[in-house]
């Protein structure tokens, strides 16, 4: 009898080894290869250049060491186009290279949400009559809610990618309105140096005329007054382009650099009637980056939801054995759970679904966004376009043949020295208004480009020619480096008229200087004073 108890106790004791066998040498290595790190179809820094290339026209750079360098294709030294200084700006630019650490980031978590938790093993060592035991705790509920945490953290990384590429672009619209501002900078100080030139010569004359009694000291005093306005208006435009210059530096990342910009003008539209605004929001509304990162955020806060009705859960497979001292040696499996009974994650069940509200809301305001973006860049665009085409064809022409007017008016003797003024000034400030418009229209393509979610084909913005003039910014902010500089012109339309005016009273004070003795040279402005742009 006491043998078959034996062979009996050998009997349940090898089946629970079997047990224990099968819970050890099957499920556990199963868990463990399910545990292995797991990247999915998750976007990384491949695909976000690919989409800026795509959207932009312009890639990341391959060196991610934050090291600044330019593209092959970029040489600064000719004069800085929009489209390089987008280039070098998402190369170099350092606030937005911080963004990208944010999906290398999302991905570990990525690759941590595959993971399983690591068994527990609890040990007791024998002693006397005890004997040694051990348990095995395997978790299952890992395995059961992985999936669940693998959706969750691969909707959060195609978010990150998303709002990454939207950050791409909105440095490429920052960029571009950047170089639009330095560019109106420039044109806007070399404007403002011909209008110092033009009032310098009238108040030589008007001082010259005073001196023999032809005008009265009240228009002479003006006329002074008008060239020391000139003149001080200059002086904080240069600082304007100085300002100007180092945004635009900053945002391509080299505002270290000692080197002075050139910008290079761009061909602007005249018309925003060819552009169809419903196809523009549509494609918006499909294509906008930070719009499919809201709906990712918005999936990924329906899985967190799913996941909170579960967080409660623990559920652990358990293998126990003993062995040795004065007992039986048995191996046997169990399970180990929590009862419901109190916890069951109310409260973060409650915060999950809040948070799926909140995903849903901010999706409808992403969506508003993208709608109004759309909108206002379109009708920014409109407005500038046609502001613009009217100042040039109804404006500009009137003032034109306005100085024409007054400056055969005032060689006859027939016209104040105020008509002449007031005429010439009215010109000079069209012409700045001009400047303006060409560069408010520059960032409301930009601003719509960037609405849209894509560089618009240069199909669907037709432009005109247009004589791109340059000026090195040095020049402007130190005027003493153009003593040897040829003076060249702005517009043809504004030099002809101006040079009119000011040939004329070059003569007229070669006479009034013959007929007075030698004078004093006039006050020069910061050395010579520069008539455009270099050709």
């Amino acid at each position: 009898m006491q043998t078959q108890a034996k062979r009996n106790d050998f009997s349940v004791t090898r089946r629970r080894v079997n047990a224990t066998a099968f819970v050890v040498c099957g499920i556990l290595p199963a868990m463990l290869l399910s545990g292995c790190a797991s990247t999915r179809c998750a976007p990384g820094r491949s695909q976000v250049n690919s989409e800026m290339t795509a959207r932009a026209l312009a890639g990341l750079s391959p060196n991610q060491c934050g090291e600044c360098s330019i593209p092959n294709d970029v040489l600064l030294d000719d004069g800085v186009t929009a489209d390089e200084a987008v280039a070098v700006s998402l190369w170099n630019n350092s606030a937005f290279n911080a963004t990208l650490a944010q999906l290398g980031i999302a991905r570990g978590d990525l690759v941590q949400a595959g993971m399983l938790k690591n068994p527990q093993l609890s040990l007791l060592l024998p002693g006397g009559t005890k004997q040694l035991e051990w348990t095995l705790y395997i978790p299952i509920e890992a395995l059961l809610l992985r999936e669940t945490r693998l959706d969750m953290s691969e909707r959060e990384v195609r978010r990150v990618a998303d709002e990454l590429v939207q950050n791409g672009l909105n440095l490429v619209r920052d960029a571009r309105v950047a170089h639009a501002d330095l560019v109106f900078a420039v044109e806007r100080a070399n404007l403002a140096n011909e209008a110092v030139g033009v009032r310098q010569r009238i108040a030589d004359l008007t001082q010259k005329q005073l001196n023999a009694g032809d005008i009265s000291e009240l228009e002479a005093t003006t006329a002074r007054i008008d060239f020391l306005r000139a003149q001080s208006d200059a002086a904080g435009i240069r600082h304007a382009v100085a300002q100007a210059e180092a945004r635009l530096k900053q945002l391509m990342g080299i505002g270290t650099w000692s080197m002075s910009l050139q910008p290079v003008a761009t061909n602007v539209s005249h018309s925003a009637s060819h552009l169809d605004l419903e196809r523009l929001i549509s494609e918006a509304t499909c294509n906008r980056p930070d719009l499919k990162a809201a709906a990712f955020a918005l999936e990924a806060a329906k899985h967190r939801a799913e996941l909170a009705n579960w967080q409660w859960l623990r559920f652990d497979m358990i293998a126990d054995a003993n062995a040795g001292g004065a007992g039986n040696t048995n191996f046997g499996p169990g399970f180990r759970f929590d009862v419901p009974i109190f916890d069951r994650n109310q409260g973060g069940i409650q915060s999950a679904n809040w948070s799926v509200n909140q995903a849903l809301q901010n999706y409808n305001a992403v969506s508003d966004q993208v709608v109004a973006d759309v909108q206002t860049a379109f009708s920014q665009t409109q407005q500038a376009a046609d502001s613009l085409s009217l100042l040039r064809s109804e404006v500009l022409t009137a003032l034109q043949e306005a100085v024409q007017l007054a400056e055969h008016a005032y060689t006859d003797g027939g016209a104040p020295y105020f008509l002449v003024l007031q005429t010439t000034s009215q010109y000079l400030d069209a012409r700045t208004q001009e400047l303006q418009l060409e560069a408010d229209l520059q960032k409301a393509h930009a601003n719509l480009d960037r609405g849209v979610g894509r560089k618009l084909p240069s199909n669907e913005f037709p432009t005109e020619n247009r004589v791109e003039q340059q000026m090195p910014i040095s020049s402007i902010i130190n005027p003493d480096a153009q003593a040897s500089r040829v003076a060249a012109e702005i517009d043809e339309g504004l030099s002809e008229k101006l040079r009119r005016i000011t040939d004329q009273l070059d003569t007229m004070n070669l006479e009034a200087k013959r007929n007075d003795g030698p004078q004093t040279s006039p006050v020069s402005f910061g050395g010579a004073i520069s008539t455009g742009w270099q050709q």
